[in-house]
């Protein structure tokens, strides 16, 4: 895990036990700059971590145990931590975190920073922030439109897999202004269960998700008011649903477009020809094509009844939506090419 340069990033993982600091662990695995040095886990502090996760037995994982969270251990020891919490329950120790080392670097999972004010956090997510005062000091981690902000920052909130398959999704037309707002703005996402974290809950055991399909939260979802926010649209009628499946999230995007299919094309050629890991599709995508990478595939049509713009867009809710967009975030923070570590391709079936 340490290149032939002898560079090496020191990384700290908090809450590594669960699937998106498993995904990282993984990804990890494969970037020649970075040393994983500490990995915490309430729940299985103490054991080793080929001992939760066999499938990283032969590892450099083998000599590593899962610790009891330490600010001070964390901070003294590492260049950059990927705090893996929950929503509601990471913005304390970003907090502490950032205090105790003016140099140390924090990529965080959950949506406490991913918002432009602490007020707006707090009515979509219903709990007091603590540490508003960081909010003017974070940066949305969405590469393709945030590149540059990323590199100065100290704190990256990573985006949510929802709203990273829509935003990209619906970016280049809004930017370019050819998008129509007299018309509502649809986004219908679908995501495996994966997405819901690694928890015991009712609704996410086998006999309640196999051989079934359901639409969720459709009063409003957490995630709307996040992407209309990065977008600076109006309105977004934002719908997710959950697939029997264990990866992945599958988007399609309606709106009224003032322009062509042939000039909107340009535009997102323009936008995402010279961009790694956005490939534009000339066939619909899936999201077996993404598992396992940080690619989003993106694949622009017209339905020729109603004259709608259908754009689809596939990312891993774990991957590009999660955790190798980090690690895409974690190379920029560091002067790394954003495709380090990050070469990886799909197994397909």
């Amino acid at each position: 895990m340490q290149g032939t340069s002898g560079q090496s990033v020191k990384v700290g993982v908090v809450g590594g036990s669960g699937y998106t600091g498993a995904e990282l662990l993984r990804l990890l695995l494969y970037h020649p700059y970075v040393e994983v040095v500490s990995v915490t886990s309430r729940r299985y502090e103490g054991k080793g971590i080929t001992e939760v996760f066999p499938h990283f037995l032969k590892s450099p994982y083998e000599s590593l145990s899962f610790e009891a969270y330490s600010p001070e251990k964390l901070s003294s020891e590492c260049d950059v931590v990927f705090c893996c919490l929950p929503h509601k329950a990471s913005f304390p120790v970003v907090k502490e975190l950032l205090s105790l080392n003016p140099d140390i670097k924090v990529i965080d999972f959950s949506a406490d920073f991913r918002f432009k004010s602490p007020e707006t956090y707090e009515k979509v997510y219903g709990v007091e922030h603590t540490a508003k005062e960081l909010f003017k000091k974070a940066v949305y981690g969405l590469p393709e439109l945030f590149r540059e902000e990323i590199k100065g920052k100290r704190l990256v909130a990573n985006p949510g897999c929802y709203p990273t398959s829509v935003i990209l999704a619906l970016h280049p037309a809004v930017k370019e202004g050819v998008v129509d707002f007299s018309v509502p703005v649809i986004a219908d996402s679908k995501s495996g269960v994966s997405g819901a974290g690694r928890k015991a809950t009712v609704d996410f055991t086998f006999c309640e998700v196999n051989e079934s399909f359901k639409a969720y939260a459709l009063e409003g979802h957490r995630h709307g008011p996040e992407i209309a926010e990065k977008l600076s649209i109006p309105s977004l009628r934002f719908t997710p649903h959950l697939v029997p499946m264990n990866r992945g999230i599958l988007s399609t995007v309606y709106f009224k477009s003032k322009v062509g299919l042939p000039e909107l094309k340009e535009i997102y050629e323009k936008a995402y020809g010279n961009e790694y890991f956005i490939r534009l599709r000339s066939t619909p995508p899936k999201t077996s094509e993404v598992a396992g990478t940080n690619f989003c595939d993106i694949y622009i049509t017209e339905d020729k009844f109603s004259g709608l713009t259908v754009i689809v867009s596939a990312i891993d809710n774990m991957g590009k939506g999660a955790s190798s967009q980090a690690v895409q975030n974690m190379n920029l923070l560091f002067g790394f090419p954003e495709e380090t570590g990050l070469r990886l391709f799909s197994q397909w079936i």
